[in-house]
């Protein structure tokens, strides 16, 4: 079956890839609470929260392209294998830059094996595993009747509240989550194109809104009640950040499915996953260079994130004019 671009997909790839930049920088913030103004906090909270849903957004376009194409062996293990060298480059890379720059030294190389060296690496762990696991979950999901993929998914959702408040719960039901993910876009992405539902775009919206205020809020109330930093209400796994997740998905699907492409959303898109590994190395360069507290979040988040996404931009397309660095950006 001939696959045709879904441009929405360029959309939401476009602006998740900027949310992860926005994430880190606002995590900075949040994690100086005691240092910055209480504005300033506040305003961190909303740019860290609005920006969550990026991750689980990356994991639903996965799903709903891979589990809608037949199950191709040779693409299937090429895909792992290219992911495996991703994660071995992008560690010793990263390994390699903080030596070299921050004078960090790292001596348990084994552990590269089950965790990544640097933090926002764990996405490419977490995708390979999804990824080996396709054409088991697709044989399970072929052949589980609606009754079970009702249950799972209420299942899915009483872990992902009881997770918000039980630690073990939480650590378990992590890796469940994404496989969620996974699965949901599969089978959003087929509602989706069978409904119309831009008539409950303004109901979409309002849910949204609410959903973020929640949980902006219930961070906010716990960050002072305990006097430090706090985020589980607006962990990727939070009923919260689900919820906004699967709304944005269907409201970009909504506006966009059926517009004409534009080249250059479609080369942000196509370099999405570059921008991610690389940010970091332009991360550590503003933050060493600039002390983020010294200016008020309202101005720094979109400053530095501005800063470290044309940053990342500008160094893939030079490196990518490089046949070999092509593959590994």
């Amino acid at each position: 079956m001939k696959q045709t671009r879904e441009y929405s997909f360029d959309i939401l790839r476009t602006i998740s890839m900027i949310m992860v930049i926005i994430i880190h920088v606002s995590n900075i913030y949040c994690r100086k609470y005691d240092f910055i103004s209480s504005q300033s906090y506040i305003f961190s909270l909303i740019f860290n929260t609005i920006s969550r849903v990026s991750v689980p957004i990356f994991f639903m376009i996965s799903g709903a392209l891979l589990f809608n194409r037949n199950f191709d062996k040779k693409k299937y293990m090429k895909r792992i294998i290219k992911f495996l060298i991703l994660i071995i480059v992008w560690d010793l890379i990263y390994l390699i830059w903080e030596y070299l720059y921050l004078g960090i030294k790292y001596n348990k190389l084994y552990m590269l094996f089950v965790q990544p060296y640097r933090a926002h690496l764990w996405f490419l762990y977490t995708i390979i595993i999804l990824y080996a696991l396709q054409p088991i979950l697709k044989y399970l999901l072929n052949k589980a009747n609606s009754l079970i993929k009702i249950g799972l998914f209420i299942l899915w959702i009483t872990f992902s509240t009881l997770s918000m408040y039980s630690y073990i719960i939480s650590q378990v039901f992590t890796i469940f989550s994404y496989i969620g993910y996974f699965i949901i876009g599969h089978y959003l992405y087929q509602y989706i194109q069978k409904q119309n539902l831009e008539k409950y775009n303004v109901v979409a919206i309002f849910m949204l809104l609410l959903s973020y205020g929640a949980s902006i809020y219930l961070n906010y109330k716990s960050s002072l009640q305990l006097d430090t930093f706090y985020n589980i209400f607006f962990a990727y796994r939070t009923p919260y950040i689900m919820l906004c997740s699967f709304i944005l998905l269907i409201l970009i699907y909504n506006k966009f499915h059926s517009s004409k492409p534009n080249k250059m959303i479609m080369f942000f898109s196509d370099i999405s996953l570059g921008v991610y590994l690389i940010h970091g190395i332009f991360l550590d360069i503003t933050s060493n260079i600039f002390d983020y507290a010294k200016i008020n979040s309202l101005i720094g988040i979109p400053l530095f994130s501005l800063t470290i996404f044309i940053c990342s931009i500008a160094s893939l397309y030079i490196l990518r004019k490089n046949k070999i660095l092509s593959k590994i950006l």
